[in-house]
């Protein structure tokens, strides 16, 4: 999609083309999408014996759907994503970059990059070429004027910022300041988080057709053969698994330099 030099004249081409300057915004919400649909159709389907409880007939077929389309949608968009986080690193590289020389043997690449990535790109990549005094080109001018100084060019919303608490905490995982790889860590927790509190006060497990019982990890851990009780219920593992999902949430939230 992004590396095709020729106009597609189709409705979806056309349609592709008017989203220009939001293409790496869709690959990636696209392939977060994907990837999750795919993870949990492995973990019912397969994981979870999904298809042989009689209680979750209604969402099997569901689930199958979305696993083939979050695998095609991987296989297809996948690369897509990687190709943009490419080149979203090799414009990173550039906006570090203190030299007034370097900067302009690399602006060639760093305003391809920019305007390749959209909009938000191109205001940090024309206001690098501002800071070092050099001519900003035509494809940047029309471009919203950012300052670096403050760290503006980054969007300070929770969802669409990989500069987070737990990547400061933990730098050597240099994934954690992807946006792809950020989100993730926000649906996965969320969706732990919502399941363990939905199991403890309304109950998952199923007996005699009501789905009104907690399932007790701490039970169920220990290898208790009755582990099921009618909610609501608490158990010590539950409850700190339920803490540390927190914990791991609350972590994804944006790094503030005054409160850290």
């Amino acid at each position: 999609m992004a590396r095709r030099d020729e106009r597609n004249p189709s409705f979806f081409g056309r349609l592709w083309d008017s989203q220009r300057g939001r293409h790496f915004q869709i690959v990636t919400n696209v392939s977060i999408l994907s990837v999750a649909l795919l993870v949990w159709g492995i973990i019912f389907l397969f994981g979870l014996s999904g298809p042989t409880d009689p209680s979750k007939e209604n969402i099997v077929t569901l689930s199958w759907i979305g696993m083939l389309a979050g695998a095609i949608g991987t296989f297809y968009v996948g690369p897509e994503f990687f190709f943009y986080m490419e080149k979203k690193q090799l414009l990173d590289d550039i906006l570090q970059l203190d030299s007034r020389a370097e900067v302009l043997r690399r602006r060639k690449e760093g305003e391809e990059a920019a305007i390749m990535l959209g909009t938000k790109h191109m205001s940090m990549m024309r206001a690098l070429l501002e800071s070092h005094n050099i001519p900003v080109g035509k494809n940047l001018n029309n471009s919203t004027k950012i300052s670096l100084d403050n760290d503006a060019g980054k969007e300070h919303y929770w969802w669409n910022n990989p500069n987070s608490v737990i990547s400061r905490q933990l730098p050597g995982l240099n994934l954690l300041r992807e946006l792809f790889f950020h989100r993730m860590i926000i649906i996965l927790t969320s969706v732990t988080l919502v399941s363990l509190l939905w199991n403890m006060i309304f109950g998952l497990a199923s007996m005699n057709g009501s789905r009104e019982y907690t399932l007790d990890l701490t039970e169920r851990i220990s290898g208790s053969t009755s582990f099921h009780y009618l909610a609501p219920h608490v158990d010590p593992v539950s409850i700190i698994l339920i803490l540390f999902f927190f914990y791991l949430l609350y972590s994804t939230r944006p790094y503030d330099i005054k409160e850290n």
